[in-house]
């Protein structure tokens, strides 16, 4: 009777959070997903077409080629924020003050909003004002100086290259509270014994942080995802498409086409994508873990 009781009032406790969830969350989406198996212009009564805008999505050249740049994203990223932020963080474990300033001077750009970097980085890409193509002169490198967010060649890398940078102190947080559960004993065992600072990252480190590398990778895997900001702001999807992902994709022929059948089957592509490469990294890293 006792425990009948208790999950009763532990229901009471999760029925506000999942109604929340419920009218926020799923109800949006089985909406979205209803309205993808329509053409609809957002002003007349939808028409149903069934798979018609999926068949379109999957023979549109420049829908796949923006599946493949957020699929290029989310590896890169997932690759970079984890080893950079965990490499990092491993090297300021220490209790020196520079230790304490320069975690607190990676997690600023944390906080700014997506907005204002991108304001910052538009300015640094600038060909002429630029600080970037400024330092490459400086140091005799004028020859690689580009119009970054111009040149197709290198518009999507130098535009990825800014969600990367401002999201990696929040990794670098997340690995050094990590580490801080690893014991320090550990590591002065094994320096007795000869190991050196790279055999006490490879052999202590990465093992023990696989938990919270799988954490960083899902975060970064996901945020990939999420991702319509940084285009919009940066370059609006150009040169010629050569930026164009699956959400800008989305608002372009939703908003900006008055194609809302179109718009939320993406959307719904993008949800289902997403979904699959955070339960392939859970399951690759569970398998590591096991091992």
């Amino acid at each position: 009777m006792g425990n009948l009781k208790f999950k009763k009032v532990l229901l009471l406790y999760i029925l506000p959070a999942a109604l929340i969830y419920a009218v926020f969350f799923i109800y949006p989406f089985i909406q979205t997903l209803y309205y993808s198996f329509f053409q609809w212009d957002g002003i007349f009564a939808p028409i149903f077409n069934g798979l018609k805008n999926y068949t379109e999505l999957i023979k549109d050249r420049v829908f796949q080629e923006s599946i493949v740049r957020v699929v290029k994203w989310a590896f890169l990223a997932g690759i970079l924020q984890s080893s950079l932020g965990l490499a990092l963080a491993f090297l300021l474990r220490g209790k020196a003050r520079a230790n304490a300033f320069f975690r607190s001077a990676y997690f600023v750009p944390v906080v700014i909003s997506s907005a204002a970097i991108c304001v910052m980085f538009t300015v640094m890409y600038d060909k002429d004002i630029g600080l970037i193509n400024a330092f490459l002169d400086l140091i005799g490198l004028g020859g690689l100086k580009r119009v970054w967010l111009g040149d197709r060649s290198v518009a999507f890398y130098a535009t990825i290259a800014v969600p990367i940078w401002q999201a990696m102190g929040l990794f670098i947080m997340i690995m050094f509270s990590g580490l801080q559960s690893i014991p320090e004993e550990l590591y002065e065992a094994a320096q007795i014994d000869g190991a050196s600072s790279f055999d006490l990252f490879l052999r202590i480190t990465v093992p023990l942080m696989l938990p919270i590398i799988q954490i960083c990778v899902v975060l970064s895997v996901s945020n990939s995802f999420k991702n319509f900001d940084y285009i919009y702001m940066l370059t609006g999807g150009g040169p010629v498409n050569s930026t164009q992902v699956p959400a800008t994709f989305m608002y372009n022929r939703a908003f900006m086409g008055m194609q809302y059948g179109v718009g939320t089957a993406v959307a719904v592509i993008i949800c289902v994508l997403s979904g699959v490469f955070v339960t392939a990294v859970r399951s690759g890293f569970g398998c590591l873990m096991k091992d």
